[in-house]
């Protein structure tokens, strides 16, 4: 797989790609879930989690009854991916996928109303679930980030670059 960089336009001078920042933000409007990768007693073990971006963090409201929770307690650093729908039209390698990686901390309680807000926006229908006693908010902190814009179309997204979108 190709990273995408500056590229040679064959005219002499560089030409850089930012497609990859409209991507990413397309991706990230039509998409709410996400897969939430975990370490298990036995090994890695992956759910499904609605999410929501909030400052640079990924927002997600977990239940402490999930058998993620339980391996978030065990081991904070998770691996996260976003991926776009899959239509007949295109190869499932064509689809656009983001991954990422870090670790996950409760969102503490002078950021929990604002956070709260955020996620609802994405997440309307989760604001019963704020009710349940066992749904806390979390938030991963990205230090690896991985953007696939399709087949051949990969790159490593910086902390900086993540945050400056």
């Amino acid at each position: 797989m190709r990273e995408n960089r500056d590229r040679d336009s064959g005219s002499g001078s560089a030409v850089k790609d930012d497609s990859w920042q409209e991507g990413i933000q397309q991706l990230l409007k039509q998409s709410r879930v996400s897969f939430l990768s975990t370490m298990g007693e036995h090994g890695p073990e992956t759910s499904m989690a609605p999410f929501a971006i909030y400052q640079g963090n990924v927002l997600l409201h977990l239940s402490a009854l999930a058998k993620h929770s339980t391996n978030i307690e065990r081991q904070a650093c998770i691996g996260l991916m976003i991926c776009t729908a899959e239509t007949a039209d295109e190869p499932p390698l064509a689809l656009p996928r983001l991954s990422l990686q870090g670790k996950v901390t409760l969102v503490s309680e002078e950021q929990l109303a604002a956070a709260k807000i955020a996620y609802l926006n994405n997440i309307p229908d989760a604001e019963q679930l704020f009710s349940f006693g066992d749904f806390r908010l979390f938030q991963l902190a990205p230090s690896v980030i991985h953007w696939i814009g399709g087949f051949g179309k990969a790159r490593k997204v910086s902390l900086h670059q993540w945050l400056g979108m």
